[in-house]
């Protein structure tokens, strides 16, 4: 028994230390991102906001489907290379993986570009939504390569770099053009902040990848096993990253205002705070998970689980507190047109309590082989959101889209749990071990 704790302790200062850095890492960007939504809303208003989140919500489905999927698929191969040593690997797996995003990524930023009229006039209602929205659809090409050279980075255990490129660049540079390009060009040139900014990112990123890769050169690697292991998560990604996060924005953009896409848009953008130890967890989380599960060590990947789902209940807590009591004082520190979103700000911080409550059972699932189950829960998710959004969001607005919103992540987390219990029997509940058999 002793000498089982002493293996625990090892895997838990492992994990720590990794997730020690993430957090800052995390920290940084959370803190950066959480100023420039402030310092969006006091520039435009409550419904310049609108426009922008509007056009951000486009890109952002945009941006999830012209990756394909091969977030992860390039993060598995680029590892893989590297513990062969097989730099024409690692270097034709990025080579290819940009080249397929980068071709899906413009032939859908134009086509959000020519629609953007219809988009704008037909479906938003919000003529004044065109020009922001076709400076932003540039973006679905900029934010997909740039997210996938960050995932490459971590394929070569570049995991500060991989952070700073996805989490840090993007929000430094878009503070600092903020205020001239929203004095020349209004809202619009809140788009062209987003877009010069993860070209930035993404460029940055290229160049410190090209000085960690193993080897000069471009490599080559097969299309077709690529595209294999990226196609069964490229439906999985589009609603976990895309539409769970972004199509209740989308819909209020149809059924609501200007004014309120603003609030809700910035309600989403502030709750996610609550979840930033859990992302930043699940980081170090995901190989650990996957080592220990190879050796079919489920006694130690449950009690792993177990404790650090508390250590992270236990941290976000008062956040969560506050943002549900204080909702209305929190909301208003985006302006004073943002204050009415408090309701919805606390019933959004539900959904997202949850999400750290039940732990890391979407990273779990899938490092345990059973992304079908990760994709069951998100397709579950879907329906739900959509069954709530289409019943409540024409006749509350607001308060639908928050109840639609929360109920799909609370949803989707809350069967995936079950789902670990089936198939692993572990518990990732604080407290869990009590429900175990034997």
């Amino acid at each position: 028994m002793k000498r089982w704790f002493s293996r625990f302790d090892v895997h838990m200062r492992e994990v720590l230390f990794g997730a020690s850095q993430a957090f800052v890492l995390r920290a940084m960007g959370a803190v950066l991102a959480f100023a420039l939504n402030v310092a969006i809303a006091r520039l435009l208003g409550t419904d310049g906001a609108g426009l922008y989140f509007l056009a951000l919500s486009v890109v952002m489905i945009g941006s999830v489907v012209a990756r394909l999927g091969l977030d992860n698929a390039m993060l598995r191969f680029v590892a893989a290379g590297m513990a062969k040593r097989d730099a024409e690997q690692v270097n034709g797996v990025v080579s290819l993986g940009l080249r397929m995003a980068g071709i899906f990524g413009l032939l859908i930023a134009v086509l959000v570009a020519a629609l953007a009229p219809h988009l704008a006039t037909h479906l938003f209602s919000e003529p004044d939504l065109v020009q922001p929205l076709v400076w932003m659809s540039l973006g679905i090409l900029s934010f997909s390569l740039m997210t996938l050279v960050a995932e490459s980075l971590k394929g070569l255990k570049q995991i500060p770099k991989s952070m700073l490129v996805s989490g840090v660049i993007y929000p430094v540079v878009a503070l600092l053009l903020l205020w001239p390009f929203v004095t020349y060009w209004g809202v619009a040139g809140v788009s062209l902040a987003y877009v010069v900014a993860t070209v930035t990112a993404a460029l940055l990123g290229w160049l410190w990848w090209r000085r960690a890769r193993p080897a000069p050169g471009t490599g080559s690697f097969p299309l077709s096993e690529l595209w294999n292991s990226a196609r069964p998560l490229w439906i999985m990604s589009g609603i976990t990253r895309g539409l769970l996060p972004w199509l209740p924005l989308f819909l209020l953009g149809i059924w609501g205002t200007a004014e309120d896409s603003g609030v809700f848009g910035a309600a989403t953008r502030l709750v996610m705070l609550i979840t930033f130890f859990l992302t930043a967890v699940n980081t170090i989380l995901a190989p650990k998970f996957a080592e220990l599960y190879a050796k079919q060590n489920l006694a130690m990947i449950g009690k792993l689980a177990r404790r650090f789902t508390l250590m992270i209940t236990l941290a976000v807590l008062p956040l969560f507190l506050l943002l549900f009591f204080a909702g209305d004082f929190v909301m208003g520190l985006f302006g004073p047109g943002f204050s009415r979103g408090g309701d919805v700000l606390a019933i959004l911080a539900i959904g997202q309590f949850v999400n750290v409550l039940t732990g890391s059972v979407g990273v779990l699932l899938m490092m345990s082989g059973h992304e079908r189950d990760v994709r069951n829960s998100a397709l579950f998710a879907l329906c739900l959101l959509l069954v709530v959004a289409a019943s409540a969001m024409p006749v509350y607005g607001l308060t639908g889209a928050a109840l639609a919103s929360a109920g799909a992540v609370a949803g989707m987390n809350l069967l995936s749990a079950y789902y670990v219990w089936r198939r692993l029997r572990i518990v990732t509940l604080p407290g869990g071990a009590r429900f175990l058999p034997g």
